[in-house]
Order: structure tokens, then C-alpha cells, then sequence
């Protein structure tokens, strides 16, 4: 078992970070849907290049995952030690048109379990970061998920499918979901960063959040905070957020639950 430290990981993403905004951030915005591909790729593999190369000269006996984007890779463990899941610049589009809410999330599986996540804002230079059992923090400090239990008390998130046009049942899923919440709850936003999303739920800034799809290495982090932090996290069903999780349902324990029963009866409404 390695002794990770977290501080030096820290380090490496504000240093990749920094760097990204540097040669990304102050760029005319893409011209087309293209070019806009082409920076988002060049960005990501730049990026998570140099966190690897990075992570490699401290922690060589640490596997790397390189199946970010392969969610048939996502439905189970890929090692049986240790190894790495990082998404490079999660909320790319943000990075590229020059908005903030874009982030850098690395998590530690050792075992099958997420047992170290960070998550960090080179907008804002906040960083997250949760260890199995030993909780959630905010710049070094514990967070707490918020005590809200009354919906229309609660601001909730969401995202769509990052390709909407090529899932076509998900986005319909997120639209009638939000259709169904939005009335009831204090207020709903689409942010950006799914894992900055998910932090903003460990620290009470954001109530709850759900997303339909099997883009598990895109929550993992997120939600290693947020249990950590005292909140729920499930799968659409109200199940245990796992390996092969069919979208995720994230919040305090009370907006959890409702967030769970609403979404429920707008599926069987859909059907």
C-alpha cells in the first residue's frame, strides 16, 4: 500500500492548472464546433500527460487508468491494487471559452475502493480533497454537506449529456426530470464541472445533484466528498453508488431522498 501525499499531489494539479489556463484560458474562443474539439483534445492530453509523467516520478508502483472516456472500462475495477483516475479538465468547454467552473479531479482506487479523491479549481485556486474514513475538506478545512431537508429550501444541479445530439434517451431523461423538480425546489442550475458540482454538494453550497448515463470515473471523486462529508450517494434507483451505477443521485440525506422520489416518478411518467 502506498502512502500517497496529498500535498504533493496538490501541488501537481495547481502546477498543471495554472499551466492549462496559461496557454488555453486567454485564447480567442473557438470559431466552430471543430476547432473547439480539436483545443478540448489537445488540452486533455496535454494535461493528463504531465499529471501522469508527474505522479509516475513519486508513485511508480501506482497504475495509471487511460480509460477516462471507455465507459465498458468503467464497469468494474481495471486493477486489483492501486492505480490512478483523473479527468485532466473536467468542464472543458468552460476552460476554452474562457469561463470559470472548470476542474482537475484525481482519484486513488486501491482494492476496487475509492479511498483518496481531490478535486481542484484553478479558477478559484480551491482545493477538495476526501480520504476513506477520515473525511472531507475545503482548502485543509473539514466541510459538511448542508442540513437542508425541504425542497423548495434546496438549490440542485444537473448536467446533460456532454454529447446530447448522440444520447438522445438521456437528455430526454434530464428534461423531464428537470421539468419535474424545478417547480419544487428553491432553484436548479447547470454549472459546468460535474466534479466541481459534486464538491459544491460536499460543501453545502449546493444541495443536491443528479445526472442519468455510466460515466462513473466522471463521479467518483465527487462522490468519495460527499460521503465523506456526511451525504447519500446513489444510482438513479435509489441503489448504492458502485461500480456499473446507472447515473447518480447526490446530496444531504433529506434533498437526496426527495430528489430520489421525484426522479423515480418522472421516469415511470416518461414510460
Amino acid at each position: 500500500m502506498t502512502n500517497v501525499d496529498i500535498t504533493t499531489c496538490k501541488d501537481i494539479l495547481f502546477n498543471v492548472g495554472t499551466q492549462l489556463w496559461q496557454k488555453y484560458g486567454e485564447l480567442p474562443t473557438a470559431q466552430d464546433r471543430t476547432e473547439l474539439a480539436q483545443r478540448i483534445h489537445e488540452a486533455n492530453q496535454w494535461a493528463a500527460s504531465s499529471i501522469r509523467t508527474a505522479l509516475e516520478s513519486v508513485y511508480p508502483t501506482i497504475h495509471w487508468s487511460f480509460s477516462e472516456l471507455e465507459l465498458s472500462k468503467q464497469q468494474r475495477a481495471e486493477f486489483d491494487d492501486e492505480y490512478w483516475v483523473c479527468d485532466p479538465v473536467d468542464g472543458a468547454v468552460h476552460l476554452h471559452q474562457g469561463f470559470a467552473f472548470w476542474s482537475m479531479s484525481l482519484c486513488l482506487i486501491r482494492n476496487g475502493e475509492p479511498v483518496l479523491s481531490m478535486i481542484y479549481d484553478p479558477s478559484r485556486q480551491e482545493f477538495f480533497h476526501a480520504v476513506a474514513g477520515q473525511g472531507a475538506y475545503l482548502q485543509g478545512r473539514r466541510i459538511q454537506v448542508s442540513s437542508k431537508i425541504k425542497g423548495y429550501d434546496a438549490m440542485i444541479a444537473t448536467a446533460p449529456p456532454s454529447a446530447a445530439d448522440q444520447d438522445l434517451e438521456n437528455t430526454q431523461r434530464t428534461a423531464s426530470s428537470l421539468a419535474r423538480l424545478m417547480p419544487q425546489v428553491g432553484a436548479t442550475r447547470m454549472l459546468g464541472s460535474v466534479a466541481l458540482q459534486l464538491a459544491y454538494v460536499a460543501c453545502g453550497r449546493l444541495d443536491g445533484y443528479w445526472e442519468f448515463g455510466s460515466e462513473f470515473y466522471d463521479w467518483v471523486s465527487g462522490a468519495l466528498l460527499i460521503r465523506e462529508a456526511g451525504g447519500v450517494v446513489s444510482d438513479m434507483y435509489g441503489n448504492a453508488f458502485t461500480w456499473g451505477a446507472t447515473g447518480i443521485i447526490a446530496g444531504s440525506p433529506g434533498i437526496h431522498d426527495m430528489l430520489t422520489t421525484e426522479i423515480k416518478s418522472a421516469s415511470q411518467n416518461q414510460v
